[in-house]
């Protein structure tokens, strides 16, 4: 059977319900209003998805849904990326993706400070507390211009996601450190690993796919760890009475345990444990001397 290249509005809600339940024809509409998505028209003038269209709409409610993201700062995410499955790998709707190298413009270029809201919706002075923090930095020009390394546009994105949750600049100071310390464990191990011979043309490549498994089982403990403190402290997970019962059932498990075993150990004629029958040959032993 031919593949399907488009879908109708109504193929797409359905295709989306099941994860967004509260998916409507409105609203896919209200998204193109907006300038979110931009669907193929027909002749007639019927809205036809093609799969990037679904992909991209699926990141849009991902992020509304799990995020918070208010639509114009979904909107300029998605502009600035120029790959969607990144995207779609970055906010977990994608288990892996390819290695790409970032663009230079994004990876390297140096942008004045000023530009900064018009390219990822946050003050100026939102940026000037992350520099104080030492969550980006400010690059001086020869001239005194404030320039921006456009490596730290992700940065400046998840702080901005982080304050509206009342998480600001100065909370973010612990990630800084732990970053400097991880930083000298993860170069050991990626020289260990890859050697310091520059002469591959496909190491930054493997370099990229080491540090992200090294990252993701890091993170993996301290994601776990985190996760028990603050459900042992919001939710009490061990109480003192808990660990009293658990305490009398191990005793009655043990009981029963080695009451079973003393119930095996009986001689072959009688029914008197062989424990018993030792302890009393070992007496009448010692009486005969």
């Amino acid at each position: 059977m031919a593949e399907r290249n488009f879908f109708s509005i109504g193929q797409v809600v359905n295709l989306l319900r099941g994860s967004y339940p509260d998916l409507s024809n409105s609203k896919i509409r209200f998204l193109e209003d907006e300038g979110l998505i931009t669907p193929h028209r027909t002749p007639k003038g019927y809205r036809q998805y093609s799969k990037e269209d679904i992909d991209r709409l699926e990141v849009i409610l991902h992020l509304q849904k799990t995020r918070y993201m208010p639509l114009n700062v979904i909107k300029q995410r998605l502009d600035s990326v120029t790959d969607l499955s990144t995207l779609q790998y970055e906010v977990g709707l994608l288990s892996d993706v390819p290695i790409k190298e970032q663009p230079k413009e994004t990876k390297q270029k140096l942008h004045p400070i000023e530009d900064i809201p018009d390219l990822l919706g946050v003050s100026i002075s939102f940026v000037r507390s992350l520099a104080e923090n030492d969550l980006v930095r400010i690059v001086k020009s020869p001239k005194n211009r404030e320039l921006i390394d456009g490596r730290d546009f992700e940065i400046i994105r998840y702080c901005s996601e982080l304050s509206r949750f009342h998480i600001e600049p100065r909370n973010l100071r612990q990630y800084v450190l732990a970053a400097n310390r991880e930083s000298t464990m993860f170069e050991q191990v990626l020289i260990g690993m890859l050697g310091m011979d520059t002469s591959d043309e496909d190491r930054d490549a493997k370099l990229e796919r080491a540090f992200k498994k090294l990252h993701d089982l890091t993170d993996g403990v301290q994601t776990a760890l985190l996760k028990n403190r603050v459900f042992e402290s919001l939710h009490a997970v061990v109480e003192d009475a808990d660990v009293d019962q658990i305490d009398d059932e191990i005793t009655r498990s043990e009981a029963a345990r080695d009451a079973a075993r003393e119930a095996k150990e009986v001689s072959p004629g009688g029914i008197e444990p062989l424990s018993v029958a030792r302890q009393r040959a070992r007496a009448q032993s010692g009486r005969t001397r």
